[in-house]
């Protein structure tokens, strides 16, 4: 009898991308590439939208190769081998902090097309109603030392709240406001965190409205408008104005342009402080 050429029936194509000897997580080569944060990434391989060498990939743990693995996301060749790119924004209202929506409303990297065509993802994140200064970058070396608790790069806040902000109330604000973070990764067990100002100042302030200008160091989620929240006096209007010595000048809603090399220089500094 003589043997078959045929190719197995029933074979999994996918069966060599979970074998952990095959190399590195997929999820975090496609963040090293500049797709997005990795937490985006592997929602991106569980939606059905990265394949590896024409095999559609929607599980995890996938392991690749990425000297040998051809990887396309929504199509399109991820280049391994591409530039950096830093970009500062001033982000208007009503524009996403995100890679892609499934609602279809804008997101920044449908503001942001860089000439490059690199894709670009934020560091960190400025809710819907918040305008100001977001950093886009390719660079997930320096987005995780922005975005890392360790390093404490603090960022600057003009914010303008209901009411008049007393004394009293300022240093409530100074001393720290407990938070449920039981939701995410600060709470565990549903305990509460006291959230930290760096520092705190008052701008100006009368009957009906205060304006405020905070440091923040840490960057819980919509951290400063809970807090507010939390006294008693809702955010009417959010603006961030600093990262680390990184400056929003020059730039009206909407705009962007791409970081100086001594603005890049001093960014890094500061992270790694």
């Amino acid at each position: 009898m003589g043997w078959s050429t045929k190719e197995p029936q029933g074979e999994d194509p996918t069966l060599p991308y979970r074998d952990a000897k095959r190399g590195r997580r997929l999820q975090r080569v496609l963040a090293d590439g500049g797709i997005a944060s990795r937490r985006r990434c592997e929602a991106m391989i569980e939606e059905g939208l990265v394949k590896i060498n024409g095999t559609l990939i929607d599980f995890l743990p996938a392991w690749v190769d990425p000297a040998i693995d051809r990887i396309s996301v929504e199509g399109h060749r991820l280049n391994l081998s591409r530039d950096p790119v830093h970009v500062m924004y001033n982000k208007p209202r009503g524009v996403l902090c995100t890679t892609r929506d499934p609602q279809g409303r804008r997101c920044v990297t449908d503001a942001v097309q860089h000439p490059s065509g690199a894709r670009l993802f934020p560091v960190g994140r400025l809710d819907l109603e918040s305008q100001g200064l977001l950093l886009l970058t390719n660079d997930s070396q320096l987005a995780n030392l922005l975005t890392h608790p360790s390093h404490g790069v603090s960022k600057i806040y003009e914010v303008t709240v209901r009411g008049r902000v007393e004394e009293e109330t300022l240093e409530r604000l100074r001393k720290g406001v407990f938070l449920d973070d039981a939701h995410s990764r600060h709470g565990k067990g549903g305990r509460s965190k006291r959230a930290r100002i760096e520092s705190l100042e008052r701008i100006r302030s009368d009957r009906d409205r205060t304006r405020l200008r905070i440091t923040l160091a840490e960057g819980r989620n919509r951290q400063v408008r809970r807090m507010l929240a939390a006294v008693g006096h809702p955010v009417k209007r959010l603006r961030r104005v600093s990262v680390g010595p990184l400056e929003l000048k020059g730039l009206r809603p909407g705009q962007w342009r791409d970081l100086l090399p001594r603005e890049l220089a001093g960014l890094r500094r500061s992270a790694r402080h």
